[in-house]
C-alpha cells in the first residue's frame, strides 16, 4: 500500500492543481459577469470606470507625445524641410537661444555633392548668429540671423520665408567669397516690428568687435502668417553672415537642411559628417524624453496625474458597484463562497475594466495626438507639436494596470465593510 501511495502525485501537487482550476473557474465567471455587466442594467457604473480611466490616460498620452515632441526640436524646422544633419552635443538645444553651437566645416562643398543626387530637392547649410541691427530711424535691437543658401524649393525657413534672396550665395564664389554682395535681408514680420522698418529699408548691422559696420537693405518682410515670424528672425545669404560672424574661414555652419523625395536618402546622410546625427520631421525616438528637463517634466507629471485620477475614478466607482452588489455577495458567501474567492472575482473584473479603459483612452490618446498636430499646423506652428511614438502604446496599458492594481487595497477594506454589515443584519 506505501508503494502504491508513493507512485501517485504528492498531495501538495493535487491541491495546487485544484487551487488554479478554482482560479481559471472564478475568473471565467468573472470574466462572464463582467460582459453582463457592460451589457445589463448596471451598465452605467461599468462604462463610467471605463471612462474614468480612459480619459486619465487619453490625456497622459497627448501630454507625454508633447513632451517628446519639444524634446525634438532642437533645429531650424520648417515645413519643406525633411532631414536635418547637426552636429553631435550632449542633450538638446535650440537655435532661437544657442547660437555657439559647434560647427560643420567645407559645407558649401557638402551641401553640393547632396543636390547630386536626384533624390534631393535641395540641401542647405545654415548658420545662426545673434546680431545688433540698427535700423534707419536709429533703434538698434538684437536679432536672430539665420544664414542659408537660397533655393527655390527652399521657401522657408524657421517659419519666414526666403523669398527675396537670390539663389545660390553668390558672394561664396566657389570659396573665394569675393563675389558679389548682395547685402539682402528677409525681415520676419517681428524683427520688422521691433526695428520699425518695411521693404526697400536700408538697415546696419553693429559689428562692436571692428570699427566698421555693415550696411544692409530689407529685401522682402515676411507676412507674419507663421508663428515663427512673430519672432525677431533676419534671414540672409550664409556666406555674407559667415563673413560678419568670423565663420567663413573653413566654411563653417551649425547644421545642413535637407529636402528629399525618398527616405532612403537617411542611410546616405548619417555619413556626411563623422560624430553627426541626422534627425527627420516625423521620426522621434522615446530615449529623447529624456534629454530634456522640460519634457521629462511634462511625462512625470503626466503620469502622476494619470494614475492618481485614475486610482481614485477606479475606487470611488468600485465602492459604488460593491455597495450596490452586498445582497449577491453576501449570497456567495451564503453559499459557501469564500472571501478570497470574492475578492479574485471582484478583483478580476476591476482589472479587466480598467485595462479596457486603457485601450479606449489608447485609442482616444492618438486621435488627440493627432488634433493636437492639425491645430498647431492651422494656428501656431508648422511642425508637428506632438509625436506619435509606437511605445505610447504599452506605456498606455501600463499605466492602466497600474490604476488597476493601486485599487485593489481600497476593494479589500470594501469587502471586509461589506461582510460585517451582513453579520450585524443576521
Amino acid at each position: 500500500m506505501a508503494d502504491a501511495d508513493s507512485d501517485g502525485p504528492a498531495p501538495a501537487a493535487i491541491g495546487l492543481v485544484g487551487r488554479l482550476r478554482r482560479l481559471l473557474a472564478y475568473t471565467a465567471i468573472a470574466i462572464r459577469r463582467s460582459i453582463v455587466q457592460a451589457t445589463g442594467s448596471d451598465a452605467g457604473r461599468f462604462w463610467s470606470r471605463v471612462g474614468g480611466v480612459s480619459l486619465a490616460v487619453a490625456l497622459m498620452l497627448i501630454v507625454t507625445a508633447i513632451g517628446v515632441g519639444i524634446a525634438t526640436q532642437s533645429t531650424v524646422y520648417s515645413d519643406d524641410i525633411d532631414y536635418w544633419i547637426t552636429p553631435e552635443t550632449e542633450g538638446g538645444s535650440s537655435v532661437l537661444v544657442e547660437t555657439d553651437a559647434p560647427r560643420f566645416g567645407s559645407v558649401h562643398d557638402v551641401s553640393d555633392r547632396l543636390r547630386e543626387d536626384d533624390d534631393i530637392r535641395y540641401a542647405s547649410p545654415v548658420l545662426t548668429q545673434a546680431m545688433l541691427i540698427e535700423s534707419p530711424g536709429g533703434e538698434r535691437e538684437y536679432v536672430l540671423a539665420i544664414g542659408i543658401v537660397s533655393d527655390d524649393s527652399l521657401t522657408q525657413v524657421s517659419g519666414v520665408t526666403t523669398s527675396g534672396l537670390t539663389a545660390g550665395d553668390p558672394y561664396y564664389a566657389n570659396g573665394t567669397y569675393d563675389g558679389n554682395w548682395t547685402g539682402e535681408m528677409v525681415v520676419s514680420a517681428g524683427a520688422a516690428s521691433l526695428l520699425d522698418v518695411e521693404a526697400g529699408d536700408e538697415i546696419t548691422v553693429r559689428r562692436p568687435t571692428v570699427s566698421e559696420n555693415q550696411s544692409f537693405h530689407v529685401s522682402n518682410v515676411d507676412p507674419g502668417d507663421q508663428q515663427g515670424s512673430q519672432f525677431p528672425i533676419v534671414v540672409m545669404q550664409l556666406s555674407e553672415l559667415q563673413t560678419i560672424a568670423g565663420a567663413a574661414d573653413g566654411d563653417q555652419a551649425e547644421q545642413i537642411l535637407v529636402g528629399a523625395n525618398d527616405p532612403s536618402v537617411r542611410n546616405q546622410l548619417t555619413d556626411v559628417y563623422p560624430r553627426s546625427t541626422v534627425e527627420s520631421r516625423a521620426g522621434v525616438t522615446s530615449q529623447q524624453v529624456f534629454d530634456e528637463e522640460l519634457p521629462l517634466a511634462l511625462s512625470v507629471t503626466a503620469f502622476l496625474i494619470a494614475v492618481v485620477v485614475g486610482t481614485l475614478f477606479v475606487m470611488t466607482m468600485t465602492g459604488l458597484e460593491v455597495t450596490a452588489d452586498r445582497v449577491r455577495l453576501g449570497t456567495l458567501a451564503a453559499i459557501g463562497i469564500s472571501g478570497s474567492s470574492r475578492l479574485w472575482l471582484l478583483s478580476v473584473q476591476t482589472v479587466l475594466s480598467t485595462l479596457l479603459g486603457g485601450i479606449v483612452g489608447i485609442g482616444l490618446g492618438f486621435v488627440g495626438i493627432l488634433a493636437v498636430n492639425e491645430i498647431s499646423a492651422a494656428y501656431l506652428t508648422v511642425v508637428s507639436v506632438a509625436a506619435s511614438d509606437p511605445l505610447l502604446l504599452p506605456y498606455g496599458l501600463g499605466v492602466s494596470l497600474v490604476i488597476a492594481l493601486l485599487s485593489l487595497p481600497y476593494l479589500v477594506v470594501l469587502l471586509r465593510r461589506v461582510g460585517t454589515v451582513a453579520e450585524v443584519l443576521r
